[in-house]
Formats: structure tokens, sequence, C-alpha cells
């Protein structure tokens, strides 16, 4: 049996997930202003609340699925997940972590240099080749299924948020042979 490997709060990255050298690991919370400190025993609950975005979608994509349910319902079911669930997180796990008192968060880099640095030319290749066949795909399927009204709509805003992810992997593929990262 592989051996389980050990997150620690210092290996934690993400949009609102700060390095601090001196509090250590802050997670940054835009609602309230304030930065949380995580601990090494705090990050399996945060990556449940990291997990809920996904999670909430591929819910309410299988009631579309299972129920035969429109996408605006299907969207309406997403957002109410989502927001039981974020709230929950908040009141029961971030507010009760430790405040980071006067934290500013730091400005990041951009999601170019982020993907750049953070994935391999291999892992860009792949993910490029699946978002374009995606957003070629997902139109096609659309007609093929006769789709009607917002849920054809719903499908073809999906095919161009696809697209617009397939256009910001190729630029950070370009940065990464630019610039050797």
């Amino acid at each position: 049996m592989p051996k389980r490997r050990i997150i620690k709060a210092s290996d934690l990255s993400g949009i609102f997930i700060y390095q601090d050298p001196k509090k250590g690991t802050i997670y940054y919370d835009i609602l309230s202003r304030k930065g949380y400190i995580l601990t090494s025993s705090d990050v399996s609950t945060y990556t449940i609340y990291t997990a809920m975005l996904p999670l909430c979608l591929v819910l309410a994509l299988m009631c579309v699925q299972l129920f035969r349910i429109n996408y605006l319902a299907a969207a309406i079911i997403f957002l109410a997940l989502y927001l039981i669930a974020a709230m929950w997180f908040r009141f029961t796990f971030f507010y009760k972590l430790p405040v980071a008192q006067r934290f500013k968060p730091v400005k990041k880099e951009s999601v170019f240099l982020y993907m750049a640095r953070g994935y391999s030319k291999q892992r860009l290749a792949i993910l490029i080749l699946l978002l374009l066949a995606l957003s070629i795909l997902m139109p096609f399927y659309a007609r093929q299924e006769h789709f009607e009204g917002i849920n054809l709509y719903a499908a073809y805003l999906l095919a161009a948020a696809t697209f617009v992810g397939f256009i910001i992997t190729v630029i950070s593929l370009i940065i990464k042979n630019k610039n050797n990262y």
C-alpha cells in the first residue's frame, strides 16, 4: 500500500492563500477583509472546502442528466448548493480560525505565469487539446440533441468559456517556452 503523503499548510496554494514568512499560511477572506491563519491541522478541512465548487457543479449537472431538468434550474440548484456550503464553511470553519492582525495581501502573479510555472509542458499541451476538443464538440452535441432555448444558449456559453480557457492555456504554454520555466 502506498504511503499517504501528509500535506502541510505551507504546501497550500490558491487565489486567496498567502504564505507569510512571519505568520505562516494565511487565507484572506475578501468579504470580511481579514486574514485567517491556517495550520497543518486545518489542511484537511480546507481541502474539503476547495472541493465544494466542483462538487456542487457535478451535482447540478447530474440533476440535468438524471431528472431531465433544464440548465437554468441546474444553475439555480448549483448556486443554492454552493451558497449553503460556503456559508456553512464560513461560519463553522473560517470564522473560528485565529485572525492575522494587520495582514495586507500582496499582489499575486497573473494566471498565465501561475500556469506556466506550475504545470509541465506536457500537461499544458494535453490541457490545450482537451479544451479545444470540448469547445468544438459542445456546440455540435447541443445541435445533435436538439437543444432549444436556455439549454442551447447555456451549451454555447459553456463552449465559449472553454475556448477562453484554451486561449489562456495556449498563452501560458508560450510563456513557458519563451522563459524556460
